[in-house]
């Protein structure tokens, strides 16, 4: 069996999995702000997961939304937490491997699996993250793909394409969550924000294709059309990649890290 852990800015998500990609239980918490609080809230929500399955579990996958280094999240996106072991933390309740990694990968790497090419995954959620995959497997660039801080103009003012365009932005903006915004007008003002990154990162990987992921994926049928057009527009008739939605845009993280952990167990061998 594996388990995978997606903390998220807004939510975490536990998964117990058995070898053959079937979740047998499954648990969701709300991200507390302070780090003291997530980390008791985390072993709290674990405990259930350690008693039942300890003996079964070969590996266990963490996705953090930053930066890792020697298994240590070194940074963690939006919080302001550092140097975090969370292998270490968590160690007395499984006796397998506890890995890191990042979330973006995880899910680039589930959204690209049996796909030919280069792909381009992005997800629109807190923030904006993304990684780079050909035929599936992670580029050694995917590290690169931090598109969320790049400065561009929106209502004549300059602020970070997530702060533009990612779905924490998009609530603020309309009252709602985003995946509620309904009408064409805006639809039309999503199409603007989201297009705004995508040349840049067209001109700079040159993807075959490009995954809109994270929950904004679910109102992408309303503004591909004009999201297509603002592109066509703006690269002057270049040919585009495909723009095509995530299969899993709530999940791809937690499906990334499953395909991660048996990939990890199968080299263990």
């Amino acid at each position: 069996m594996y388990l995978t852990i997606d903390i998220g800015g807004t939510k975490t998500l536990i998964a117990a999995w058995t070898k053959h990609g079937r979740i047998v239980k499954k648990r969701r918490f709300k991200t507390p702000d302070r780090q003291s609080d997530f980390l008791a809230l985390l072993e709290t929500a674990l405990i259930p997961f350690s008693v039942k399955y300890r003996t079964k579990i070969t590996e266990v996958v963490v996705a953090v939304p930053g930066l890792i280094k020697d298994n240590i999240a070194t940074q963690f996106g939006n919080r302001p937490w550092r140097n975090l072991d969370l292998a270490a933390r968590l160690a007395h309740l499984f006796s397998c491997p506890i890995t890191l990694e990042n979330d973006a990968n995880l899910a680039t790497v589930y959204e690209t699996s049996g796909r030919r090419g280069l792909g381009l995954y992005l997800t629109f959620s807190t923030g904006i993250g993304g990684g780079l995959a050909r035929n599936g497997t992670l580029a050694k660039n995917s590290g690169s793909v931090e598109p969320g801080h790049t400065i561009y103009i929106y209502n004549n003012r300059s602020h970070e394409w997530e702060d533009i365009a990612s779905c924490a932005a998009l609530g603020l903006a309309y009252g709602c969550r985003a995946t509620s915004i309904r009408g064409a007008a805006a639809y039309s003002d999503i199409a603007f924000r989201v297009a705004l990154g995508l040349p840049e990162l067209i001109q700079k990987y040159h993807p075959d294709y490009i995954v809109i992921g994270g929950p904004l994926a679910k109102l992408f049928p309303h503004f591909k059309p004009e999201l297509s057009s603002n592109l066509h527009r703006i690269l002057k008739g270049r040919a585009l990649p495909r723009l095509i939605p995530a299969r899993r845009p709530l999940e791809s993280v937690i499906y990334g890290a499953y395909l991660y952990a048996k990939k990890l167990s199968k080299n263990s061998r």
